[in-house]
């Protein structure tokens, strides 16, 4: 290939203007480059964009996500105890963990639907209820506690509780930055 090939090319990417650089590239280069060698401020930092949200439909999606994860996970159960169902003598509150996730889904899909409405109401609403989601999963661990009869069953249910009331801290914090955002 010879330089003469390319000189059209050449000289139309050199007689074209320059265009103005951004104020912030630089720092939105950086922030990417840190993705691929994370330090600790970058790590942060990424996770601080990644939980963020900047309006009450972002926030309700969360909400419509977590529902529909619950939703999903009493459908399996319901099926699971009814695969092994009529031959087990299961404990009563165990029996009702299908339908107590089914409800935990209907209540974060109604409070999803209820942040789609923007107003402060609803988003007062939503954080009580986020709150007293949070409760139940608690209450509900505790209460689980004495049916399972299963090794190790205190970790079983410290990681149920643990990831249900961090679920529920997340879209704690999802709604209480939808609040603060400016009007």
């Amino acid at each position: 290939m010879k330089d003469n090939d390319y000189k059209d090319l050449i000289n139309l990417m050199e007689a074209t203007p320059k265009a103005p650089v951004p104020d912030n590239f630089t720092q939105n280069v950086m922030g990417r480059i840190a993705l691929f060698n994370p330090s600790e401020a970058a790590v942060q930092s990424r996770w601080a964009q990644i939980l963020s949200v900047s309006n009450p439909r972002e926030c309700s999606f969360c909400f419509f996500i977590t529902g529909f994860f619950y939703l999903i996970m009493g459908i399996v159960l319901m099926a699971g105890f009814k695969a092994i169902g009529s031959g087990i003598a299961v404990a009563e509150w165990i029996k009702l963990q299908p339908h107590l996730t089914i409800g935990a889904a209907m209540w974060l899909l109604a409070l999803g639907m209820l942040l789609i409405v923007d107003g402060r109401i609803a988003i007062k609403i939503a954080q009580y209820g986020t709150l007293l989601y949070i409760f139940f999963t608690v209450v509900n661990g505790i209460l689980m506690r004495p049916y399972l009869r299963v090794p190790h069953a205190d970790f079983f249910i410290i990681g149920f509780v643990a990831t249900g009331a961090l679920m529920g801290v997340m879209l704690s914090l999802a709604v209480k930055k939808v609040e603060m955002r400016p009007v």
